[in-house]
């Protein structure tokens, strides 16, 4: 995309660097945010990621009138989805876009579109990292490494292709939509793979040596990256434990 694509008085100058991708591993986004994020959405996907707050997509300069964030559902904490929830105002917009994420943003553009995301970004709170995003369990793990038993699925459920089928065409886009969740759900799986305590025959160090992988409490961080948000995290709430209380009618 070149700066003849989009009207430049409106939008805020585009990065020299900035070349879309499609799909990039949060660590590679935080490091180098100019390259894949436009102006506009920059500095309130930081305030996210600062608050342990994944994001999946933002928008684009094929968005004339609006900026926004997307994020997994999974990303959000049960104290962040009510944030999520509680967002309102004549140019706030909210809605799904991919299926099992949410996006906000605003209904502007430019300095303007910057300044009212960030202010959104800000209501949410600092978070610990969610599971499946940041880290497994110790037995989904463990079933990676091949500690499973494969059994027949009792939740499958078969759905054609639709390259398979003579649909009308009335029916087709929504057959389609039917069929991606459905290949994103576990009802398209014939079987489905549980722990198996008896496959597990070396120390859990043994499986942990020469991958990212780090295991404390329970919890299996999927990378460094992931494990320091979460000390993040805890350090915060001892900051917040340590911060002086005021007293009752204590004025500042």
């Amino acid at each position: 995309m070149n700066n003849q694509d989009f009207n430049t008085e409106e939008f805020l100058p585009m990065n020299p660097e900035f070349n879309e991708e499609m799909t990039v591993p949060m660590e590679v986004v935080e490091k180098n945010p100019q390259r894949f994020i436009i102006q506009e959405c920059i500095p309130a996907c930081q305030e996210l990621w600062r608050k342990n707050i994944y994001t999946f997509m933002a928008s684009n300069y094929l968005d004339t009138s609006e900026c926004w964030i997307e994020v997994d559902e999974d990303a959000l904490s049960d104290e962040n989805r009510e944030v999520y929830d509680a967002l309102e105002g004549e140019d706030i917009i909210k809605f799904s876009f991919h299926s099992g994420c949410l996006n906000f943003g605003v209904r502007h553009i430019g300095k303007l579109g910057q300044e009212h995301l960030l202010e959104l970004a800000q209501k949410f709170k600092m978070q610990d990292v969610q599971q499946h995003l940041a880290y497994i369990t110790l037995e989904e793990f463990l079933i990676r490494c091949g500690c499973f038993d494969e059994i027949p699925n009792p939740d499958y459920v078969p759905m054609s292709d639709p390259l398979d089928m003579d649909l009308p065409i009335d029916e087709v886009a929504s057959y389609y939509f039917r069929y991606n969740e459905w290949c994103h759900s576990i009802k398209s799986q014939k079987t489905i793979k549980i722990f198996s305590k008896d496959k597990v025959i070396k120390p859990i160090e043994e499986y942990l040596n020469g991958t990212d992988f780090i295991y404390e409490d329970g919890r299996v961080y999927l990378g460094e990256y992931h494990y320091q948000k979460h000390l993040n995290y805890i350090a915060s709430l001892e900051n917040n434990n340590s911060a002086p209380k005021m007293a009752l009618g204590e004025k500042i």
